[in-house]
């Protein structure tokens, strides 16, 4: 399995709370409400947030009724940030032009669109990429669970591995203003890494240049302080954080972000449905390692070209593209139906942008099929 997996390997994940999420969330949001009211709903939102104000533009053609304004700060409240912020917006209907193509069952965008699974985790997902998430995610249950109190919503992680070992690992994570630093290292150290990679010994980083550690494979709030978090500190859009949502930096994505967007626009139904048929593909075991891409033409349903590459030889991969055409159907509406986008049932848009688009079973595109 070494298509897409490198000697060296590094990940990085960020938590709900952090900036770019923050507007990832905003969006899916939009998304979410009014898909609930009206499934057919047309949906393109930007938000941009940052220093108390957050700004919404973007296009909604829909007969959904909510004050969006509302329902961003109702957002921002249930992550756990708690300063105020003013909600601007400048929303207009989808442009006629664009809609005609997707009323005709085409794809409301054009662009590229990937799906990735590889053997070796139980997700399904490189295991770089899951380390990284689930230190992020292990920062949110300490501080949702009480077990590490002082924690706030904001912060990061990244993980280096070498030859499929763990070498490094970095964690920033938003504080209480009254939690002293060797406090705070040392329980994230025991509750945060410790937790996520027992077999890891964790060597402190003194983050001193002075004082440097040498054989330090730990960094923990390297700046020392990270007190103010959120658009309380930093600036945030929707989209920067693609890599993270999709399978981490060794493995190419489409380049289209998901969050703020309906499923007509294929840049999300699509990237779905190749992860759905990458992962059918290696839990099938034809394969250890699977790439599922696609192309669309705005308006059009049929896609541009269909590819599948895995780690085998070059005919096997031809012989299985053959196989997955004749059982798959990529036209965008099909796919919507299919994976019940324009109706969620156990999972909601903004779901999707907290934790990652894949790995989460709740997801439809993660029920596999049988590959005939």
């Amino acid at each position: 399995m070494e298509m897409r997996m490198a000697h060296v390997m590094t990940s990085e994940f960020v938590t709900n709370g952090h900036p770019d999420k923050v507007c990832d969330q905003m969006a899916d949001t939009i998304v979410g409400a009014a898909i609930e009211q009206d499934p057919k709903s047309r949906v393109a939102m930007e938000v941009t947030g940052g220093h108390g104000l957050v700004h919404v533009t973007g296009e909604m053609t829909t007969r959904a009724q909510f004050d969006i304004g509302e329902l961003l700060r109702q957002t921002y409240k249930e992550i756990g940030h708690d300063h105020p912020i003013a909600v601007t917006t400048n929303v207009v209907r989808q442009a006629p032009d664009i809609a005609q193509g997707v009323d005709r069952e085409g794809a409301g965008d054009q662009g590229i669109m990937t799906g990735y699974a590889i053997a070796g985790d139980p997700s399904f997902m490189p295991r770089v990429w899951v380390l990284a998430r689930t230190l992020c995610q292990r920062l949110r249950f300490c501080r949702d669970n009480g077990i590490l109190p002082y924690l706030k919503p904001d912060g990061k992680s990244q993980v280096t591995m070498i030859n499929g070992k763990v070498t490094h690992v970095t964690l920033a994570a938003h504080h209480a203003e009254d939690v002293d630093l060797i406090t705070l290292r040392h329980d994230l150290a025991k509750h945060v890494v410790g937790n996520v990679l027992p077999d890891f010994s964790v060597v402190l980083d003194s983050c001193d240049p002075k004082n440097p550690i040498p054989d330090a494979n730990t960094v923990i709030n390297g700046t020392d302080r990270f007190v103010e978090g959120g658009f309380d500190a930093d600036a945030g859009t929707t989209g920067r954080k693609l890599v993270v949502d999709n399978y981490g930096p060794n493995v190419e994505i489409g380049g289209g972000c998901y969050s703020g967007k309906d499923p007509s626009k294929v840049d999300r139904s699509g990237a779905y449905f190749c992860r759905l048929i990458a992962k059918s593909i290696v839990v099938g075991r034809h394969a250890g390692e699977a790439l599922v891409k696609v192309g669309y033409a705005i308006g059009v349903a049929k896609p541009t070209f269909v590819s599948v590459e895995t780690d085998l030889p070059e005919m096997a991969n031809h012989a299985l593209t053959l196989r997955i055409l004749a059982q798959f159907d990529f036209r965008p509406l099909a796919i919507i139906e299919r994976l019940k986008l324009q109706n969620p049932r156990g999972w909601r848009y903004r779901d999707t942008a907290e934790a990652g688009h894949y790995g989460n079973i709740a997801f439809p595109w993660e029920h596999v099929v049988a590959i005939r």
